[in-house]
């Protein structure tokens, strides 16, 4: 077992606090090497070394963007399974999986928990544990890269206000079998578990290991309609309203003229034309959870 120890998660905290951290966990019996992550994408680099160097479970120490790295690796290897110490500021992740938050109870999972396998969501050339956003959602998360005066959730609730007011829908085309819609889109959700952004239900009936994926699409909204969803987005109701469709689907095929700004678990990236094939990968992860009562 290698930890992967993210230093910037949670807003910097894991780094400043790491050393007392790590007593913690070796006080408990989880006395593993650690290797800490230098630069953006670094985790996935020392998962694949992890991998060849006879490990045969990684953990992500950090956050929802930390696991997507350490996933890239994994995956990329094609063996090895996946363990999480959730210490990041959203930690959907680890929700969609069932496990605990609490630092000493999520590595009591570790030490006594079992593997199970759950699916992936394939967009292009990287695979997603939990969650895509695109559109409004994908914009919250670029912009919060920007704003420097504070970090973790309050940059991402301050880009979440502005870009409410800000954003501009852009036009795209899902096809879905016999579904096809082509508009404007406010957001395109598409998950694999119920929650995305610390807490907010998406999807709530997606679940991990059903081999199908969930999307919650929003067409073309307004200021006062996207401020009356974000209760809905909390109480998992955001598909009761008239600008919302819900999806479920093995492939999605997503087609647009112009750049949308999206997030791969947290990461905050861009979509570029013409676009991009969204999969459903059955049972292509093996990760540590909680040993079944």
């Amino acid at each position: 077992m290698l930890l992967i120890v993210n230093p910037a998660a949670g807003g910097g905290r894991v780094g400043r606090q790491w050393p007392r951290l790590e007593r913690r966990l070796r006080a408990i019996g989880l006395d593993a090497p650690v290797a800490r992550t230098r630069a953006p994408g670094h985790a996935t680099e020392l998962a694949a070394e992890a991998l060849a160097a006879g490990h045969e479970v990684v953990v992500a120490v950090g956050g929802d963007g930390t696991i997507y790295e350490t996933l890239q690796g994994l995956h990329r290897t094609g063996r090895g399974a996946l363990g999480i110490l959730p210490l990041g500021t959203g930690n959907d992740a680890a929700r969609t999986l069932g496990l605990p938050l609490g630092l000493e109870d999520a590595a009591g999972v570790l030490l006594a928990g079992e593997r199970r396998r759950v699916d992936l969501i394939r967009a292009g050339d990287r695979v997603v544990l939990n969650a895509i956003g695109i559109g409004l959602l994908g914009s919250i998360n670029v912009n919060s890269t920007e704003i420097k005066w504070v970090r973790g959730m309050g940059a991402y609730l301050a880009a979440g206000v502005a870009t409410l007011f800000n954003y501009r829908c852009p036009e795209i085309e899902l096809t879905n079998g016999s579904f096809r819609y082509a508009g404007p889109m406010t957001i395109l959700a598409l998950q694999n578990g119920a929650t995305t952004g610390g807490g907010f239900r998406l999807c709530p009936a997606a679940r991990p290991d059903d081999g199908a994926l969930d999307a919650t699409l929003v067409v073309e909204t307004g200021v006062a309609q996207r401020l009356g969803a974000l209760t809905d987005c909390l109480r998992g109701t955001l598909g009761r309203r008239p600008f919302t469709r819900e999806l479920r689907f093995e492939r999605l095929d997503l087609r647009c003229g112009d750049r949308l700004p999206c997030h791969w678990d947290g990461n905050p990236d861009w979509i570029e034309p013409p676009g991009v094939v969204f999969e459903v990968l059955p049972s292509a992860l093996e990760v540590v959870v909680a040993a079944a009562v």
